[in-house]
This record gives C-alpha cells, sequence and structure tokens, in this order.
C-alpha cells in the first residue's frame, strides 16, 4: 500500500477496532434461543438486545459530533473501546438478563462513537496520499464484519456458551485498547468552545426510549400501566425534542431537513426498510433453533450467504443507480422484498434448510438494490450545506426504526402466539406467531413499495433546480473538455475504431437521432470480445501483431477481425451510459467516478452529452483552489475571524468520496 511500518501498524489497529464492534452488531442474533431458554424471557424480552442496541447507538450518532470537536481523537477512540470492553465484560459475566442489556447499552454506547470517529482519525493521522487506499479497506471491514457475525457467534455458541462469545469480544477489544495507546497519534486539534445540548440528548433519549419500552411491553404483556405511560412519555418527548430542534440555531439533530420533500420519502422507505431487516434477524434464528431444532451454526450458515451478498452489492447498486436512476432500482428491490417477506409467513414444520436460506439470500440481495439508491436519491436532494446534517438525521431515523420496527413486529409474534397457544397447542401457536410477524413486516414492505411506486421518480431537470443560479454548472463548464466525440447509435465497430484511432482517445458515447446518449463503447470492449473468442489473452500489443500477421498464418485471428468489424459497435459496448448531470456538484462527480472506478464520465445536459470530466481535471482544480485561497485562509485564521468546519465535518466529506477522490477532496 506505500505505508510506512507505523502507518500500517495503526491502521490495522483501528480497522481491527472497527471490526470488533461492528462485528458485535449482529453475533447476538444466533444467540438469542439461548438467552431466552437460560434466562426464560420470551422473543418479546429478548429483543431488546439487539433494539436496546440499535437504540443507543441511534441516540449516539449526534453526540458523536460534539465529542469529536472537544476531545483528541486518540483519547476518544480510547475511551469509546474501554467503554465497548466494559460492556463487552458485563455482557459476558450476565447472571441476569437485566445485566446482560446493562451490557449490551455500555457496548453500544462505545461503539456507536467508534464509527464515525475512526473516520475522522484516518483522516487526520494519515497524510493525504495515503487515506483513500485506508478509507478502501475501512469500507471493506463495515461490509464483511456483519456478514460473518451470525456464522462465527453459531460455532462459539455450539462449542461453548454465548458468556464466552461476549468474553472473546472483551479480550479483542481490550488488546485494541492497549495497542492503540501506544501507535496511535494524538490527532488533530480540540475546540473548547463546542457545547453539547443536555436537554436535546434527554430529551431524545425519553422519547425513542419510551417508545420502545412502551410498545415492547405491550408485546410481552398486554396494555399494562407502565407500558401505556411509557409510550405517553416517548410521544411528549418526541414533541418537546422537535420543537426544541426547529427553535435552536444550531441543533444537535438538524431535522429542517426533513422539509426536503425527497429526503423526507428516502428516509421513510429507509426506515421501513430497516425495520423489516433487523426484525428478520431476529426472528430466524429463534425459528431455526427454537423450533425446528437447528443448531446456532447451522442458523448462522443459513444467514451468511445474504449477508455477503448485501455486503458485496454495495458498489454494485451504485453502478447501476448511476446507470440507470433511482427508481427502476427501487422498483425491483421493493418488490421482490415485499414478495419474499410474505413467502416467509408460511414457515412451518415442513421448511427446507436449503429453501429457507435461498429466500432470505434473495430478501437481502433486494435490500441491497433499495438501501443505497433510495439513501442517495435523497441525499441529491439536499444542497451542499445540509448534506452533513442529512446524513446525520438519515442514520439516526433509520437506527430507531430498526429498534421501533423490530420492537412492533415481534411483539405482533409474541401476542399472536400467545393468543393462540389455547386453540393450536404451544409449538403450532409458535409458528403462527413467527408467520403473522412476517405478514407485519410484509405489511412494512408493501407501504414502502407503494410510496416507490407513486413518490420515486426520474424528473428531468432535477439537478437544475438545484442549482438555479448556475453555480453548479459554471464550475462544471470550466472544467471539462468540450470536444467531445461521439458515434451514432447504429454505428459499427470498424467506425468505432476508426473514430478512436484517429481522435486518439479510448472511448466514445453512442447517440441516437436526438443526440441522447444510449451506451458507450472502448477499446476495451473490442479486447474483451476478442479475447474470449480467442486461445490468449488479448491486449493491445499483441492485437497489433496479430493484426499485421493477418497475410501469414494467422487466419483466424482475421476472420474473427472481420466479423468483430461488421457488428454493431452497441452490440458490444455497455448499454446506457454512466454519466453526471452539468448541474451536479463536484462531490457528486468524484462519487461517481470512483464508484464505478472510472478515469473520465461524460457530463450530459439532458440526457444529451455536452463534455467529458476527468480524474485529472478535479485534481488540478482543486489544487488551484487551494492555493488561490491559502492566503486569504491564512489572513482569516491570523485574524481569527471564521471558523472552518469541525473535525468530523472534514472527515464526513471526505469519507463519502471514494478512493483518489478523497485526496482532492481533503486538499
Amino acid at each position: 500500500m506505500g505505508l510506512s511500518r507505523k502507518q500500517i501498524i495503526m491502521l490495522a489497529v483501528l480497522v481491527f477496532g472497527t471490526f470488533v464492534t461492528v462485528l458485535n452488531q449482529t453475533v447476538v442474533a444466533p444467540a438469542l434461543p439461548s438467552v431466552m431458554a437460560e434466562m426464560s424471557v420470551d422473543a418479546s424480552t429478548a429483543q431488546w438486545l439487539t433494539t436496546g442496541f440499535t437504540l443507543v447507538n441511534a441516540i449516539m450518532i449526534p453526540i458523536t459530533a460534539f465529542l469529536t470537536d472537544r476531545f483528541t481523537t486518540k483519547r476518544l477512540f480510547l475511551v469509546s473501546m474501554v467503554i465497548f470492553t466494559a460492556g463487552s465484560a458485563l455482557a459476558g459475566w450476565g447472571p441476569n438478563f437485566a445485566v446482560l442489556l446493562l451490557g449490551r447499552l455500555v457496548q453500544a454506547a462505545g461503539a456507536g462513537i467508534l464509527m464515525p470517529l475512526v473516520m475522522t482519525v484516518l483522516m487526520w493521522t494519515l497524510p493525504v496520499d495515503k487515506r483513500g487506499t485506508a478509507m478502501g479497506l475501512f469500507g471493506i471491514v463495515i461490509a464483511f464484519g456483519p456478514a460473518i457475525g451470525p456464522t462465527a457467534a453459531g460455532i462459539i455458541i455450539d462449542r461453548a456458551t454465548w458468556h464466552d462469545m461476549f468474553y472473546i469480544i472483551t479480550a479483542l477489544s481490550a488488546a485494541v485498547v492497549v495497542i492503540g495507546a501506544f501507535v496511535l497519534q494524538k490527532g488533530g486539534d480540540t475546540n473548547k468552545d463546542v457545547t453539547l445540548d443536555v436537554p436535546s440528548v434527554v430529551l431524545s433519549s425519553l422519547g425513542f426510549g419510551g417508545l420502545l419500552y412502551g410498545l415492547s411491553t405491550i408485546g410481552s404483556y398486554g396494555l399494562r400501566v407502565d407500558a401505556i405511560a411509557g409510550t405517553l412519555v416517548g410521544v411528549v418527548a418526541l414533541v418537546f425534542f422537535f420543537r426544541r430542534q426547529l427553535k435552536m440555531e444550531k441543533p444537535m439533530l438538524q431535522v429542517r431537513v426533513l422539509q426536503n420533500r425527497k429526503f423526507l420519502v428516502a428516509t421513510v422507505i429507509g426506515m421501513l426498510v430497516q425495520g423489516a431487516l433487523l426484525a428478520a434477524g431476529i426472528l430466524v434464528p429463534i425459528y431455526l433453533q427454537s423450533l425446528m431444532g437447528y443448531s446456532a451454526t447451522v442458523s448462522g450458515l443459513v444467514l451468511l450467504p445474504g449477508a455477503i451478498i448485501m455486503g458485496a452489492m454495495g458498489p454494485i447498486a451504485g453502478r447501476l443507480f448511476d446507470k440507470h436512476g433511482p427508481r427502476v432500482l427501487a422498483l425491483v428491490g421493493m418488490g421482490v422484498l415485499t414478495l419474499t417477506t410474505f413467502c416467509f409467513c408460511f414457515l412451518g414444520p415442513n421448511m427446507g434448510l436449503i429453501t429457507l436460506t435461498v429466500l432470505y439470500t434473495v430478501r437481502l440481495f433486494s435490500l441491497s438494490l433499495v438501501n443505497m439508491p433510495i439513501t442517495t436519491w435523497g441525499m441529491n436532494a439536499l444542497s451542499n450545506e445540509l448534506v452533513n446534517h442529512g446524513t446525520s438525521v438519515n442514520n439516526t431515523f433509520r437506527q430507531v426504526a430498526g429498534s421501533l420496527g423490530t420492537a412492533i413486529i415481534v411483539s405482533a409474534s409474541t401476542i399472536a402466539t400467545n393468543a393462540s397457544a389455547p386453540a393450536m397447542g404451544e409449538q403450532a401457536a409458535s409458528f403462527f406467531g413467527i408467520d403473522v410477524a412476517f405478514a407485519v413486516a410484509g405489511v412494512l414492505c408493501l407501504i414502502g413499495f407503494v410510496m416507490v411506486v407513486a413518490l420515486v421518480k426520474n424528473r428531468p431537470g432535477e439537478s437544475a433546480a438545484k442549482d438555479p443560479d448556475n453555480a453548479r454548472r459554471t464550475v462544471l463548464e470550466s472544467i471539462m473538455k468540450r470536444d467531445v466525440f461521439t458515434l451514432p447509435s447504429n454505428a459499427t465497430v470498424a467506425e468505432a475504431m476508426k473514430l478512436l484511432v484517429d481522435k486518439h482517445i479510448s472511448a466514445a458515447p453512442l447517440v441516437n437521432a436526438e443526440g441522447k446518449a444510449v451506451g458507450f463503447v472502448s477499446d476495451g470492449d473490442i479486447m474483451r470480445y476478442l479475447s474470449k473468442r480467442s486461445t490468449m489473452m488479448m491486449d493491445p500489443v499483441v492485437m497489433i501483431m496479430q493484426t499485421v500477421d493477418t497475410d501469414g498464418g494467422n487466419k483466424d485471428f482475421a476472420r474473427k477481425l472481420d466479423e468483430l468489424m461488421g457488428m454493431q459497435a452497441l452490440s458490444i459496448g455497455a448499454k446506457g451510459i454512466i454519466g453526471v448531470d452539468v448541474h451536479a456538484d463536484l462531490p457528486e462527480v468524484c462519487r461517481v467516478l470512483g464508484e464505478n472506478h472510472l478515469k473520465k464520465v461524460p457530463v450530459l445536459d439532458e440526457g444529451q452529452v455536452v463534455g467529458v470530466i476527468n480524474r485529472s481535471d478535479i485534481t488540478h482544480y482543486s489544487m488551484e483552489q487551494y492555493l488561490a485561497e491559502r492566503g486569504d485562509e491564512a489572513l482569516a485564521t491570523g485574524s481569527g475571524e471564521g471558523q472552518g468546519p469541525t473535525k468530523l465535518e472534514r472527515a464526513e466529506e471526505a469519507a463519502a468520496l471514494p478512493d483518489d477522490e478523497a485526496v482532492a477532496s481533503s486538499i
């Protein structure tokens, strides 16, 4: 990676620490049946181990912004890991459910700080030219940790106990603390003037916690006084919380972003999906272990393929989003998600393991087609200055929805089981309760599907509406190259190759009669076509040699080349086109380039190609802007005027850009 030994050790500590905490989020699901049996609690009570963890994580998201500015990154990283380690030890000890739950909540407080904090640490302690590599590795860990969590937990539980699982996590996180104390650098400066709005923290904790307690208690014990009181306290506290945020000049959570209709729709859809997602992760292990008698290892293995596919689909979904927009992906994703969720309503004693695994895997695959595109669609609707606030609001609300949705769905299972047990018997009632829970989850997914059909559109001119004064367009037009060479959609490969050779370019868009881009052909497409029909791997040099030798012994290659030259360029090129709107801002351009591994991308104006922008164009522009503004910034700093973005904001902005683009943004 080109990093020094010290940087590699530091990166390893940060990434491994994050891996342990992310892994911890999913290890509890296979342990729930064992916990329920050992401590004599029902599913509605046991689900607090997951929903309580998620809820504390959500509450910590806006608090972390204050902590990151107030304390040095090294100190905060170590403190958060110590808190997480203490919570893990407490959960491992867990003589009763209350202590186990307390341990999980303490774990969540440490883990909630860690995720955004590590991004900041990477930004501040690594040199600019190494940050892209570090962020790429960090992204892999975030995707990989939750995927292997259930399987690893299942293996440990079958060979030891769930107590030992938490003790292993304790040992791993303690090692991170000890090593981190020696290898981490101090990090950026602190700001002693930042303040935390304590009433907002109290109101949000009471609001979300009260709702979660009320809904869970109703599921377990019916309409008791404490359940009704908890729900009412939660609702009232949330009303005051939102009112306070709207009145504050610098709120803890900038809920004003929800006034943007597209962002609100995207957030609500994301909340519905998150609730249905987390509930399934709890119900499936209970079904497999408590009702079907399978081991925790088998339970984890059933969940594994779907989790891996969901993690791997992130960049693929990004590319599909850039090519087709949000509506197609969201319709397919929500449609399949709704269908597979309703299929889970028919779980019973005769359901095969393979069928269940396939259903669960397809379900998580469909989720990956919804999550990223819908979130990106909503975030793209916000202006640049609101993106950081939008990220915080979206993450917080999704986490809260995961907790509340899980509580509602699992409570529905408990209520249905208890109500039907006298007539159906304990075993049959338990199966019925699981089916009812998935029916409720299916209804939530159906609501999300209807919202996608009615409200998620690929409307032309949306980017222009966000850029009323053409400020973004002016910047992009000043950077992009206008000498774009295009081909008609019916061009042959021979015509495409002639254009590529004559103009010394590597690719060209294909346009229809109206001038709209419909495809893309490159020299790589030609190479791939020839290589898969030849006995050797082709490259440009080999191709030239083979072409020159067509009068010699390589008649077969000459024949293939002749066939290829007469084909339609669109038949071997990419259908559709990945481009950026002429009104897009530079972070969006960087995202498209980075996530699709492109060196350059066409610039489109209502579908027509008007230019092309390269990675190097953005890098040079960023450097020029930095050099031009450096003097003014130094003067402002010297006079004490102005206060730039916080460390967390700078880290979030850079972390949002993949690979080389993070470098450009941080200069």
